[in-house]
């Protein structure tokens, strides 16, 4: 077992001006945006606009349903040899548990299965307001279990996500334990939210966070353990027993949100014994490799991530 901790200090101009957009137009638009229950849906609209853009080429996407859930199955021409094949990986977006859905993060999953030469599974799990954070890990365990009895090898099913859909990957790996399912064979996990007591973040990095308002993050707790399902297991990953997570591959901006909760997953997982590596990157917004189309800095931790999964499967 192995666990390292790289930066990376190369910053390419598209992630400045990222940066910078993001910076002078999202975050002052979303300190302002009701979280009230027309505000969150009002904000649903965002995936329904991306979902009229034209879609990733090169790929087949399927509409499919696992365990009842809402999901896109998406498959690259290219299959994967070696270590990869018969694997499968099994997505859950970011968004906070208010938006974004299979659109905003259609082009991340194509790159993914290019990439890999394996299906990726993007899962649409109910949020807020249809239910609180329990609910989309109901959603996500069912997606989870259908998977098993579905896929070419359940042995080889790979759990990612990024930001709140991180959360969800980490919450399979540890409930797929808890259950005695067959466990993922790996989590790969891109700026995932691994701690819900926010109010504990270091005030300096949701200051620095590029797009996220401390204010409206902070906002979302109460909305988040509301909703008829209770969290099964530990409420944060990062305080779940370490030892039980297969290998884990963390990604993180320097100045964001999750940072803090990023290093300290990474060493629980070390003294555990556990297989984790991870990347810290300077100049790049919360969950930066959703955005792998435009950003070349995107593109290499999904390959940092593929290169993770191939080695360890």
């Amino acid at each position: 077992m192995a666990h390292t901790l790289t930066w990376h200090d190369d910053v390419s101009h598209q992630a400045r001006a990222l940066s910078y957009a993001m910076r002078m137009t999202l975050k002052p638009a979303f300190s302002l945006w009701p979280l009230t229950d027309n505000g969150i849906r009002a904000i649903g609209h965002l995936d329904r606009a991306v979902d009229r853009l034209p879609k990733p080429k090169r790929v087949k996407i399927e509409q499919v349903f696992l365990g009842g859930v809402p999901c896109e199955k998406t498959t690259h021409p290219r299959v994967a040899t070696g270590s990869l094949a018969d694997a499968t990986i099994l997505y859950f977006h970011g968004g906070g548990f208010v938006f974004c859905g299979l659109a905003t993060h259609r082009s991340a999953c194509a790159t993914m299965s290019a990439r890999a030469g394996v299906p990726v599974y993007s899962v649409e799990y109910r949020q807020i307001p249809d239910g609180g954070i329990g609910t989309s890990i109901a959603d996500a365990m069912s997606s989870y279990r259908a998977a098993l009895g579905t896929v070419a090898d359940p042995s080889k099913i790979i759990v990612a996500g990024d930001s709140a859909g991180g959360y969800l990957a980490m919450k399979v790996a540890e409930l797929a334990v808890l259950e005695g399912l067959t466990p993922p064979a790996a989590v790969l996990g891109f700026s995932p939210l691994l701690n819900l007591d926010l109010k504990s973040h270091p005030r300096k990095f949701m200051k620095k966070d590029a797009y996220l308002p401390m204010k409206q993050v902070l906002a979302l707790e109460d909305r988040w353990l509301a909703g008829p399902d209770t969290i099964p297991g530990a409420s944060s990953p990062v305080n779940a027993d370490p030892s039980i997570f297969p290998p884990v591959f963390l990604s993180t901006a320097e100045n964001e949100i999750m940072r803090p909760d990023v290093e300290s997953m990474t060493r629980k997982l070390g003294v555990a014994g556990r297989t984790v590596e991870t990347h810290v990157w300077r100049g790049q917004v919360h969950a930066f490799p959703v955005m792998a189309s435009a950003l070349p800095e995107g593109k290499a931790v999904l390959d940092l991530a593929v290169a993770f999964a191939a080695r360890n499967l």
